[in-house]
């Protein structure tokens, strides 16, 4: 009877010995789980981008990026977006509208929308907003979805809000302002690719040289032996700058000034300038005249007046400048 019991005993011992190591077990198990989903969790917002190798830096892994934050954190979206904002000239997407819209879509909607009169006074959720306003700023062109999206975030009326339909106001009117210059044909929206290097000189000497008898040429160079670029000399000069040099003495000096560096857009223009000194004194643009009631010497002043030649608009106070041109080797 005493060995009977004693079995038993050593059966519920082992028993929950084995219970015990299995409560432990999974315990442990459990905690590694959870550290293990606490290290994931916590990722710094410049490694989401950082961590992504330059040659698979595009708009897959960004757009990515995003989705993945906006599936997970419900707080943080200010250091997000500036952090994001960084990165996207890196990424190659800094003029991709798409992207803008995923960025501001970050921002939880009606949660930050004024309710009552002091909200609506006082700027409501800064932070927030200033963010927004830094998108907008990045952002070169947008559309109605742009302030749809920022209504649903901010309300109607607010302070990022207004931001945008200042936008959708005055940017229309000033995207033709400048009549030598389309975006679009620079960009290649129009014809399906970007412009050459030599298309962007002479729409960069174009915009520089007022007169509107400037004549554009372009002087293909021999390539040397030791590169086999394509080297080119692109010119700008008028009518009345060739007059200008032909009525110069033998003895005036002449100089090359450069080379200066003008951007058509984002792309840099390096050109030079040929001047020399003044020609003739600019003397005094304002004159006085008098008034005489004497009407008989009225033709006799006529008859008298002298005729000044004119300055031309390449003449200015401290140079005459001759030619532009830009020089591509």
């Amino acid at each position: 009877m005493a060995g009977r019991y004693g079995a038993v005993g050593r059966l519920l011992l082992e028993v929950s010995r084995r219970a015990t190591y299995k409560c432990v077990s999974v315990a442990s198990a459990s905690s590694a789980a959870q550290s293990q989903s606490d290290e994931r969790s916590l990722i710094h917002v410049e490694q989401r981008f950082q961590s992504v190798p330059p040659p698979k830096r595009n708009k897959e892994t960004f757009m990515a990026a995003i989705g993945a934050f906006r599936e997970n954190k419900h707080r943080g979206h200010v250091e997000f977006i500036n952090t994001a904002l960084k990165y996207l000239k890196e990424y190659g997407i800094h003029k991709d509208l798409d992207v803008y819209k995923a960025l501001l879509n970050v921002f939880p909607k009606g949660k930050m929308i004024p309710q009552n009169t002091w909200q609506r006074i006082f700027l409501h959720y800064p932070m927030q907003q200033n963010c927004c306003v830094k998108v907008l700023d990045e952002m070169e062109w947008h559309d109605k979805e742009i302030h749809d999206i920022v209504v649903n975030a901010f309300g109607e009326w607010n302070f990022a809000t207004k931001k945008v339909k200042r936008m959708l106001y005055w940017m229309p009117k000033l995207r033709y302002s400048n009549k030598y210059l389309d975006r679009r044909n620079v960009e290649g929206y129009l014809s399906g690719k970007s412009l050459t290097p030599a298309e962007l000189a002479g729409l960069a000497l174009k915009m520089m040289c007022p007169d509107p008898g400037t004549s554009i040429s372009l002087t293909r160079l021999f390539a040397s032996a030791e590169t086999d670029k394509d080297s080119w000399l692109a010119t700008a000069q008028s009518l009345t700058q060739k007059n200008l040099i032909r009525d110069l003495a033998r003895d005036t000096e002449v100089f090359i000034d450069g080379p200066f560096r003008v951007y058509v857009m984002e792309h840099p223009v390096q050109y030079v300038v040929m001047t020399c000194n003044p020609v003739c004194d600019p003397g005094d643009e304002f004159k006085k005249e008098e008034f005489v009631e004497d009407f008989s010497q009225w033709f006799d002043e006529w008859k008298n007046e002298t005729h000044e030649r004119k300055i031309s608009v390449h003449e200015q106070k401290h140079e005459t400048i001759l030619a532009l041109g830009a020089l591509h080797r």
